[in-house]
């Protein structure tokens, strides 16, 4: 009985244990829900941070709690951290897989992340094959295309448009998907009939005029470009495009002319003006020799959509000094280090133009302003290193570079200048600090191409280390291949090891690549030549050396192993 008692007053206590389970999680269910309104509340006047806090104290009280997922997953997309939004959207939709809502909020994070394979199968479930929503639709459309199956976009499309009529937004997917089946009299025939059905829409105009170009029928393309400039007459888009057919075209000089307003617009960034511009006209002495107007032009343009911009500026005065006007040049960089808050850049240019002017007080004035608007700035001093290198104060270099490796805090920095300093010690006759540096150099930065080359070089005039000069000039041409001076170091660590053939076949290259007419290459290839046995050929390219500048004592010194 007593024992019967015990199991009774046992189960009574469990289920009063049960009971205060339940309740307790309904209470933290209440206080969930209480926070979770909190957080919608405190999101809809946009104090996103406290309605982010407020959905993760839900999610502390109810670990399954899927809307507050969603909802931080939107705030994390609204802020920018995709990472953070695709984790939170994912949890939604693994609590509640059945909610479209989170579905699909998952399935566009999916695509943001490239995930389109995982966003196409999604969206593929959410899609309703008798009532068909757009959205969903469209986005579909735009996943199969990414996944390079444009005919099921194309499907997708042309269903929706059966039901709907045509979209808008669907318009330049299905023109993609008819061009990538190459249908591309249907496309023309589709974005004909979409231009016909809305007349004002500049973007169809573009789109119809550039199918058109594909075609070759350019006066209609030109039409319809036209059109479109018409149609958005204060927009740069419509401009941009004809100024691309007229390039894809090689249609000069009406270019550069269509790009003018373009340059001219102050709605497109002037980043993006430069990096076009950089990208597309590379060749600025030609351009400014066939074009000089159109390129006056399009500075100008550029510089009056944008004045106080530092890019807008630097494009304007490297038009200037690519133009030959020096001294406008100078003066317009002058101008812009006055007004305060000039780039390190405009201190330089200014330096450098006053070098090729041969003007000293110029230089040693910007220098010092430089140094005081960019105090121990390594990219700076380097060139101030150069500047006196230039002066022949190779003391004042050296103490710079002693001072810039003190300061400098990346490898690289400290790689370059301790190679400086090396080469410096060397052109004073001082190779055993010069070695000692260029240790320094690559012990820092051991991908230092230049020091790699110098190194080897002088080892080899040395001839000490060999091997290790010959691994290291391979080691330069590998960072930095089709470089003549650096061929013709290996060239000259072979020659030295007497590996003689190996020695021509790079020096043929480093002759080839070689635009100076270097008279150090084509003695070098002389010296190699003589060793091969090949004495006329040597004798040849001796007297090519010495027409190249080589020195005349060197040469007469050579010649004489020919008469013995």
């Amino acid at each position: 009985m007593d024992r019967f008692k015990y199991i009774v007053f046992s189960l009574l206590l469990f289920s009063a244990g049960v009971g205060e389970s339940a309740a307790a999680a309904e209470r933290r269910r209440e206080r969930a829900s209480l926070l979770y309104l909190e957080g919608v509340e405190r999101q809809s006047l946009g104090t996103l941070r406290e309605a982010a806090q407020c959905y993760e104290a839900a999610i502390r009280e109810v670990p399954e709690h899927a809307a507050a997922y969603y909802r931080l997953s939107g705030i994390a997309r609204m802020i920018g951290e995709s990472e953070t939004a695709l984790r939170y959207g994912r949890r939604a939709y693994e609590i509640d897989p059945g909610c479209d809502e989170y579905a699909d909020n998952y399935a566009r994070l999916l695509t943001v992340a490239g995930d389109y394979a995982g966003a196409d199968s999604l969206f593929t479930r959410l899609l309703d094959e008798d009532r068909p929503d757009p959205e969903t639709a469209i986005l579909l459309a735009v996943l199969r295309l990414e996944l390079g199956r444009p005919a099921e976009a194309l499907a997708l499309i042309d269903t929706l448009e059966a039901r709907s009529g045509i979209q808008p937004r669907a318009v330049d997917i299905k023109r993609q998907a008819l061009v990538r089946t190459e249908r591309y009299g249907e496309a023309f025939g589709y974005m004909t009939d979409v231009c016909g059905r809305y007349p004002g829409e500049a973007s169809f105009r573009i789109q119809l005029a550039e199918l058109a170009a594909a075609l070759r029928s350019d006066s209609v393309a030109l039409a319809n470009y036209r059109a479109a400039i018409a149609l958005d007459s204060t927009g740069w888009k419509p401009r941009m495009a004809l100024a691309e057919y007229y390039r894809l075209k090689e249609r000069w000089p009406e270019f550069p002319e269509a790009l003018v307003p373009v340059f001219a617009h102050a709605g497109y960034p002037t980043a993006s003006k430069v990096a076009y511009f950089d990208t597309h006209m590379r060749n600025w002495q030609e351009l400014y020799r066939r074009y000089f107007a159109q390129m006056v032009q399009l500075s100008e343009a550029l510089l009056r959509s944008d004045p106080g911009n530092p890019e807008a500026q630097e494009f304007y005065a490297r038009h200037l000094m690519y133009s030959g006007q020096l001294e406008r040049a100078q003066e317009f960089l002058a101008a812009r280090i006055a007004e305060g808050e000039a780039p390190l850049k405009f201190y330089r240019d200014v330096i450098e133009i006053a070098q090729f002017r041969q003007q000293r007080d110029t230089i040693k004035r910007y220098a010092v302003l430089a140094r005081e608007r960019f105090p121990k700035n390594p990219e700076l001093d380097i060139t101030l290193i150069f500047i006196q290198l230039q002066e022949g104060d190779t003391l004042g270099a050296m103490r710079r570079a002693r001072e810039v490796v003190r300061y400098a805090e990346s490898d690289s920095v400290a790689g370059t200048v301790y190679g400086i300093w090396g080469d410096v010690a060397h052109l004073t006759g001082d190779n055993r600090a010069a070695f000692r540096l260029y240790e320094r150099a690559l012990k820092r930065w051991p991908e230092n191409a230049s020091v790699l080359n110098n190194f080897a070089y002088y080892l080899s005039e040395e001839q000490r280390d060999l091997e290790r000069a010959l691994r290291m000039a391979e080691r330069a041409n590998e960072l930095t291949p089709h470089s003549a001076t650096y061929l013709d170091t290996h060239a000259w660590v072979l020659y030295r090891l007497g590996r003689y053939e190996e020695a021509q076949t790079v020096m043929r290259k480093a002759l080839v690549l070689d635009r100076s007419n270097s008279s150090e290459l084509l003695l070098h290839y002389g010296d190699i030549l003589y060793a091969l046995g090949q004495r006329f050929m040597a004798k040849t390219y001796w007297k090519r050396a010495l027409e190249a500048g080589a020195d005349g004592v060197k040469i007469e010194e050579r010649l004489k192993f020919l008469n013995e």
